[in-house]
């Protein structure tokens, strides 16, 4: 029993000292904390203000970059290509020279068909003479059996030889009408000896060299035209209704993270039975050449947007079984508050009901608060200096 007392004094010493242990702790808890829980400790978060300003959705498709236009350049005339004028990548104006065709052959059939136009003439005139001396004969012979002078059947035989001789007339100017024809149509396949450019554009492609028979089948080079560029893209049959003639878009190439603006100039009337896509086509400047067809295109376009909404950032939103909430500061406790959205886009949500401006949400941390905790935030002015 002796030996117990020691045991038991030790141990009544020991609830002593952890009594004034709690207590000291509770005490120092309720100092730092005194309009809360003596326990509970502030979670530190990351907040944002609602503001009104505005805010636009977007959607993106992947599309192509196509030329304006794209030609390819056909001889008119079969022959020799003596001569190429330009070379891939080559600026070229509308009227500029491409290639020239051997045009000794054609300068021959100039001359001929020039000789054959003067022989007609030629013959027209003689007929022409000769019916001015038929009617002149006709005149004469109708004065002489007027006078009995001459039997009926001499004029008979006058007036056809007059109508003969007319008829020579018509026959010459008709010669005279193809032998112009010939000249003409040997004149201008002289001058399709010499291929010029029908648009303003870049030589895309160069598929023959001088020496080589080409032929109205035979392709010489290709030229686009890059200013403005066109870029197609394929929109799926639920997305129709967003577009229409005139829509803004804002199209990125590769690497660069320059923006291109440009507009949508058709939509295709018809769907796609194998794709469910209907084609939409912008137009984009693109005076510094950087949209090169056949390049992969990132398209945003602008579906909806307002010029004076009420946002918050999408990070503060959560969404949990079907129910769209957000975590509202007040009075440094925070309060799930269930809100109704508009327009989503570019990291901001539109609030239609739930919030009003000027009220603080929480955009970090949310998903390890509960309604009712405490937490701690700077503001968006103190946070500033310490992200840069």
């Amino acid at each position: 029993m002796k030996k117990l007392v020691p045991v038991i004094i030790i141990v009544a010493l020991l609830l002593v000292v952890a009594g004034v242990a709690i207590r000291v702790y509770a005490k120092r808890g309720s100092k730092n904390n005194p309009s809360g829980p003596p326990m509970q400790l502030a979670v530190t978060v990351q907040v944002a203000q609602v503001e009104r300003g505005p805010i636009r959705e977007t959607v993106r498709y992947v599309g192509s970059v196509e030329a304006y236009d794209s030609v390819t350049v056909l001889p008119k005339v079969t022959g020799i290509l003596e001569s190429m004028e330009v070379d891939i990548g080559d600026f070229v104006s509308k009227g500029d020279l491409l290639a020239t065709i051997d045009d000794a052959e054609f300068a021959q059939r100039v001359e001929q068909a020039k000789a054959n136009l003067k022989l007609a003439e030629a013959r027209l005139q003689r007929s022409r003479i000769n019916l001015a001396s038929a009617e002149r004969e006709l005149a004469r012979t109708g004065a002489l059996v007027s006078e009995d002078l001459a039997p009926e059947q001499q004029l008979d035989l006058a007036a056809a030889q007059r109508d003969a001789a007319r008829a020579d007339v018509d026959l010459g100017d008709a010669e005279v009408a193809r032998a112009g024809a010939a000249l003409n149509e040997a004149q201008i396949n002289l001058d399709n000896t010499r291929i010029v450019a029908q648009l303003s554009g870049y030589v895309d492609k160069r598929r023959v060299d001088p020496g080589a028979l080409v032929s109205p089948a035979t392709p010489l080079c290709t030229i686009v035209r890059t200013d403005p560029a066109k870029v197609v893209i394929n929109v799926p049959e639920n997305d129709i209704p967003l577009l229409k003639v005139g829509q803004a878009g804002v199209v990125k190439v590769g690497a660069d993270d320059l923006e291109h603006h440009g507009r949508i100039s058709r939509i295709a009337p018809t769907v796609d039975i194998a794709t469910r896509t209907t084609m939409a086509e912008l137009i984009v400047p693109n005076a510094e050449g950087t949209l090169r067809p056949g390049m992969y295109a990132d398209v945003l376009l602008v579906a909806r947007k307002k010029a004076d909404a009420l946002n918050v950032p999408e990070a503060a939103i959560i969404r949990r079984n079907g129910q769209t909430d957000v975590l509202r500061v007040v009075d440094d406790v925070a309060r799930t508050t269930r809100v109704t959205l508009g327009i989503l886009g570019e990291g901001y949500a539109e609030v239609i009901d739930g919030l009003e401006e000027g009220d603080t949400v929480v955009t970090k941390g949310q998903y390890v608060v509960k309604d009712g905790d405490r937490v701690r935030y700077q503001s968006a002015a103190e946070q500033a200096p310490e992200a840069a």
